[in-house]
């Protein structure tokens, strides 16, 4: 029977095993007054009994530990599969990674949700699953659908939270969340972790990166404020309120590069690149090591024809970061609009060596060689 009402959890049936079947299970103490979940997939009518197996019953509760893991049995799930499969972690994280490398996020996403609700107290379950959260939002921000975007972050943000309740003092998880505040425009928050971190690190690479990003955070209340609120704006499609404020924000911080970086983005949203290009240029005045400011600057400059400029640009981005595919996928662009095929070609083809899942450089590639033809 079924009783589930969660859209993931629709095809998953409970079932009482038959005392035929109980064999297969010896190595566990079976209590036959608990239901055992099972998932029938979509148009498998028919199924049987002797066809149940426990990788078929594990993979139901690893479902259930994904999407309801205030189920009433949980516990006897997890001890069931503790005993029966010890090292499902393993398993399951490793096809995991592989499944979010393939830029599969849904699948990716239901397998670390499982490992976090299966085993709460393993901080890279948490990590995994956060890092997910925000490729998808990053990806749907890309589509231009920015509630789910939206969506996706607040659910990373969600993740980190929990992650901290159990490791408060993990270096690791302290230095992705406050990378994910930077990338939301909570510097206030980022600040603050950030300097947690740098105190727990040892010297390296990524407290000299954190270091550096606390000196170029503004330090008065007041101008974060006024920074997330313009932010905020801007994300909700609220570009001239947002430069409003980025603009007040500039006048008593004219040094911050991502200040202006925010105002070009917003201008950019806008479609007045112009002012995009003038504001990405003082940016990266500022800060030269940003390579999304560099996109961003191509992008405008594209959109304002001033190929040569842009082509300039993409090259030094490409110096300081070879393998950016979106860099190497702005350069294809540039190539189709100087009417340049044959280069254009080795571009996308180029981001589809490193990225072997880019849809919009496959798209791209197809279009060049149908040209082509």
């Amino acid at each position: 029977m079924s009783d589930n009402h969660i859209p993931h959890l629709s095809n998953i049936v409970f079932v009482s095993i038959p005392e035929e079947t109980v064999e297969k299970f010896k190595d566990f103490d079976l209590d036959p007054s608990i239901l055992l979940p099972v998932e029938v997939p979509e148009g498998e009518e028919n199924w049987y009994f002797e066809d149940l197996s426990w990788e078929r019953i594990i993979a139901a509760m690893m479902k259930i530990f994904a999407w309801q893991k205030d189920h009433k049995d949980i516990e006897y799930f997890r001890s069931f599969i503790n005993t029966v499969q010890p090292g499902i972690e393993t398993v399951m994280s490793s096809a995991g990674i592989t499944k979010a490398k393939n830029k599969e996020f849904e699948i990716a996403e239901e397998i670390f949700r499982s490992l976090v609700n299966f085993n709460p107290g393993n901080l890279y379950n948490h990590l995994n699953l956060a890092t997910v959260l925000e490729e998808q939002a990053a990806l749907f921000e890309t589509l231009g659908n920015k509630e789910l975007a939206s969506k996706s972050s607040l659910e990373a943000f969600r993740v980190y939270i929990d992650a901290l309740e159990f490791h408060p003092d993990s270096p690791d998880l302290l230095f992705n969340l406050g990378s994910f505040y930077i990338k939301v425009g909570n510097l206030e928050k980022a600040r603050s972790i950030l300097k947690k971190f740098a105190d727990l690190e040892p010297e390296g690479k990524r407290k000299d990166f954190a270091l550096q990003i606390l000196n170029k955070i503004p330090e008065t209340e007041k101008d974060d404020l006024l920074f997330l609120e313009a932010y905020d704006l801007i994300k909700m499609q609220r570009e001239y309120e947002g430069i409003n404020k980025i603009q007040t924000f500039l006048d008593t911080n004219p040094d911050s590069w991502n200040g202006w970086f925010l105002l070009g983005w917003a201008y950019r949203r806008l479609e007045e690149y112009e002012k995009a290009r003038d504001a990405f240029i003082r940016s990266l005045d500022l800060e030269d090591s940003n390579i999304d400011t560099y996109n961003e600057l191509a992008i405008s400059l594209m959109e304002l024809g001033e190929y040569k400029e842009c082509k300039k640009i993409l090259s030094s981005a490409l110096r300081k970061d070879g393998t950016n595919t979106k860099i190497i996928s702005n350069m294809g662009v540039l190539a189709l609009k100087e009417e340049n095929l044959h280069d254009a070609e080795g571009f996308f083809k180029t981001v589809l060596e490193y990225d072997p899942d880019d849809s919009i450089a496959a798209k791209y590639l197809k279009f060049v060689r149908e040209k082509n033809i």
